[in-house]
């Protein structure tokens, strides 16, 4: 609850869609905080995590004319992060994962075999992900990686509960057949 005299967010984005600078400021300025966080679990990488940041605020910026104002700013304002997350993760799923053959830093013998079962693991994880439907993964990432209610996945995607436990069962299932290698070789 904003307090006496300070805008709340859905005044802040309709100034904002109206071309007022200092209104969506603001508005970064309440929510740069989780969103960065956000895009930081996604990628791993300081940098990255800013750039992206800096990429779904300036999408922000420009489809604020686009916000509706049926769910909360937050809200609208998760679906583009997740949204740019994800397509930030097909982006990069073809960079090669790096392996280091310089020994660990305890001065032991470079454990080549470890590092690369576990970059086979995450290239299959990362393969079987990107295969899924997009609405499937979406709430697939929401409820695993970001530990949303299916009520919260509900209201971000935009679908009833039914919708997302549906979706949920289908992307575990083909995310099963699709791990069932790893698992008939004992290494999940």
């Amino acid at each position: 609850m904003p307090v006496s005299g300070q805008r709340d967010d859905r005044q802040l984005i309709a100034q904002a869609a109206a071309g007022d600078r200092q209104a969506f400021a603001e508005l970064v300025r309440r929510h740069q905080g989780w969103v960065l966080q956000l895009t930081y679990r996604y990628t791993r990488d300081r940098q990255d995590a800013e750039e992206l940041g800096q990429e779904i605020f300036f999408k922000a910026w420009r489809s604020a004319s686009s916000f509706r104002g049926e769910s909360a700013f937050s809200t609208w304002l998760y679906r583009l992060a997740v949204n740019a997350c994800l397509n930030h993760r097909q982006k990069i799923k073809a960079r090669p994962v790096p392996v280091s053959l310089a020994g660990d830093p305890e001065g032991g013998e470079p454990q080549t075999t470890d590092v690369l079962v576990v970059a086979e693991r995450e290239a299959l994880l990362r393969e079987a992900m990107s295969a899924l439907p997009a609405r499937q993964r979406l709430a697939l990432a929401l409820a695993s990686f970001e530990d949303k209610s299916y009520e919260e996945i509900a209201e971000v995607m935009d679908v009833s509960v039914a919708s997302v436990e549906s979706l949920l069962f289908r992307a575990r299932r083909k995310l099963a057949a699709a791990l069932r290698p790893l698992r008939s070789r004992g290494e999940l």
